[in-house]
């Protein structure tokens, strides 16, 4: 029951998280931000979080999961609410994307905390599948909030901010239900040694290369999110029309998140994290290319497949090299890490969007999954946990 009741709050989240942020994308559009201001918005989502990932981390190692579930659920309500009041103004749309990342970011430590707490040896994969599956059904719910009935252009931003605000209200209630882990997870480190801890996993093997991967790998998927409003709006899509693609992309995740179990049992996980991770980059940069809608469906769903098995992965990697006492640590760097690639490639490709529109963004991002592809080499092959 614990576990469905996380689940639950999972699938919220990512409702949440895939039906703001398009919407958000396209109100900037709509009030004249352009691609650069898409950037812009996509780093906010990731600073905040990136400062005071490491924090939120030890308040889930010290106090339990249910506290940062808490505050992420009031940072959603937050958030949604600037949007529905001050989302015609850029400044209230940006602002509103950092209370949204920050609402991301409490919700998520609390969530895979508890996971790598609660998973046993052996069934890592399988567990961390399992989340991840719950994560991506979010992913494919939140982007229907965006089809409104007449609407060819752009989505209307204060109903989808109404509903997500009604599942805002939902999370926040979950996050009173779920039961912390922390009776079972031992003695955290003191809080004085927080970044010494930080430091001394950072140094352990495989580690490095387990965040930069993960980073690359998460930070397409925002590239996706948050550029194929321009890329559809370029080739003159309806907002339906994007909601499919992103809906297919969440399908294909569930897809692969259910088979997970079964490809790492055969073909080995380390063998699966490189050539997920080099499909993924293949699909990206065919969205680049001038294809059919059909086409373009398709690379939506090889993306979805390949990256939705190389998220969940990644965790079971950076659980595998985290001590257990420290894993609210390991969870929160592994964030770090994701948040650091979600600030600095969003910002950098901004630039690329303004001079050579979407394209150049998903190719610039297929690119950097290939880099990824080579890091997953590191992978451990086994569950043997190292230290």
């Amino acid at each position: 029951m614990r576990l469905v009741l996380l689940l639950v709050h999972a699938v919220t989240v990512q409702i949440i998280s895939y039906a703001m942020r398009p919407a958000i994308s396209y109100g900037l559009l709509e009030i004249g931000g352009g691609g650069g201001w898409i950037g812009v918005a996509t780093a906010a989502f990731a600073v905040p979080p990136l400062i005071l990932a490491v924090p939120a981390g030890r308040l889930a190692d010290r106090l339990g999961e249910r506290v940062p579930l808490v505050m992420g659920g009031l940072s959603f309500l937050a958030a949604c609410l600037l949007a529905l009041f001050a989302g015609g103004a850029i400044w209230g749309l940006v602002l509103a994307t950092a209370l949204l990342g920050l609402g991301v970011l409490f919700s998520v430590v609390g969530e895979q905390t508890w996971v790598m707490r609660d998973a046993g040896r052996g069934r890592l994969d399988n567990v961390f599948g399992l989340y991840t599956f719950a994560t991506s059904s979010g992913q494919m719910l939140g982007p229907l909030l965006l089809m409104q009935p007449g609407r060819q252009d752009s989505p209307e931003l204060a109903p989808v901010m109404i509903a997500c605000l009604c599942v805002a209200a939902a999370c926040f209630g979950l996050s009173f239900a779920v039961r912390p882990t922390l009776e079972r997870g031992g003695s955290p480190a003191p809080a004085e040694r927080m970044l010494p801890e930080a430091w001394r996993l950072l140094r352990r093997r495989g580690v490095p290369q387990a965040l930069i991967a993960s980073s690359l790998t998460l930070t397409s998927l925002d590239i996706l999110l948050v550029y194929l409003p321009l890329l559809a709006q370029e080739r003159m899509l309806a907002p339906a029309v994007l909601a499919v693609l992103l809906t297919v992309r969440g399908l294909a995740t569930m897809g692969s998140r259910l088979l997970l179990g079964l490809l790492t049992s055969r073909l080995g996980r380390r063998r699966v994290l490189i050539w997920a991770t080099a499909g993924a980059a293949l699909a990206m940069i065919a969205c680049a290319a001038p294809v059919p809608v059909w086409a373009l469906l398709l690379a939506c769903a090889v993306y979805g497949f390949a990256a939705g098995a190389v998220q969940p992965l990644t965790m079971s990697w950076m659980t595998l090299v985290t001590p257990r006492e420290i894993r609210g640590v390991g969870a929160s760097m592994r964030l770090v890490g994701n948040r650091a690639g979600q600030t600095a490639i969003p910002l950098a490709v901004a630039g690329l969007s303004v001079v050579s529109g979407a394209a150049a963004v998903f190719i610039a991002t297929g690119a950097s999954l290939f880099i990824a592809a080579g890091l997953s080499r590191a992978a451990p092959e086994d569950d043997a946990e190292d230290g």
